[in-house]
């Protein structure tokens, strides 16, 4: 039976002194198989205050905090429906994912859209829900200057492409050159489960539901699937409640059979002794 919990991360607030929550993750462990589960369901941001905002949030301090608590974890299943965030906070988590030793199985649930599908390169198998998609692309900023800072904007990003390019070419199907990827970058592609699995190193998972996704980037894409558009925030919401319910009620029945199981270990103590 998997047990679940979650980490709470906390800051001390230079003001007031106080210690205050900022954030958490959801942490599952399987106790027979050493595993446990982390979710980025929401935006990548750069910085711990930006991901308080909002839980479903990440940042790589949390990503940090969370790999730092793992002792005698070997293996983690990582959970995607993001569409995307900050380049280099996402390049950071990348890399600590990557560098962890444990084996890594991620899953698509909805969407990795961006700088979330550079994420889940980092596992070490990769798992595409049926409805699921991921997107690549150029990525994308807002600048304010003149044409010097224009200019210097420009080979930023350019840089930050190369640097996603490389992490993609880790991932590409034999034959599928650097160019090619290069190409569906500039044209913002989506791929569904088959389409990924023409040019990237990917299982297809074939029985799961898509997820609806709460983020902020989803909305500022240009070729978004009709599949996913017109989802409302009525429906993330019941999504969402209905899946903490489901949590919940497994959490009680899991509770009640370990009550039971400790009710029984008494009474056959008790026979054991003759009362």
């Amino acid at each position: 039976m998997p047990k679940k919990g979650r980490f709470d991360f906390t800051k001390k607030n230079k003001r007031s002194g106080k210690i205050e929550n900022v954030g958490y993750l959801d942490l599952e462990q399987d106790e027979e198989q050493s595993r446990c589960s982390l979710y980025f369901y929401g935006d990548i941001v750069s910085a711990t205050w930006e991901s308080m905002w909002y839980e479903e949030d990440r940042c790589p301090q949390d990503i940090a905090d969370f790999l730092n608590q793992l002792d005698g974890y070997e293996d983690i299943d990582i959970y995607f429906n993001s569409g995307g965030g900050d380049v280099f906070a996402g390049l950071a988590i990348y890399n600590q994912l990557k560098r962890y030793d444990g084996h890594k199985v991620g899953y698509v649930d909805g969407m990795a859209a961006s700088i979330a599908s550079v994420i889940m390169f980092a596992c070490d198998e990769l798992h595409f829900a049926t409805g699921a998609q991921a997107m690549i692309h150029k990525p994308l900023c807002m600048a304010y200057g003149n044409a010097d800072d224009f200019k210097a904007v420009i080979k930023q990003l350019n840089l930050c492409e190369d640097s996603i390019l490389d992490v993609y070419m880790e991932h590409v199907q034999e034959g599928v050159t650097r160019d090619k990827i290069q190409s569906l970058m500039s044209n913002e592609t989506w791929f569904d489960s088959k389409k990924m699995q023409q040019y990237f190193d990917v299982e297809i998972e074939e029985k799961a539901a898509v997820a609806a996704c709460a983020s902020d980037y989803f909305e500022k894409y240009n070729n978004i699937p009709e599949t996913l558009k017109g989802t409302e925030t009525e429906n993330i919401v019941d999504a969402v409640l209905a899946e903490l319910e489901k949590r919940s009620n497994a959490a009680a029945q899991a509770e009640e059979q370990r009550i039971e199981a400790e009710k029984r270990e008494i009474l056959d103590d008790l026979y054991l002794y003759g009362m």
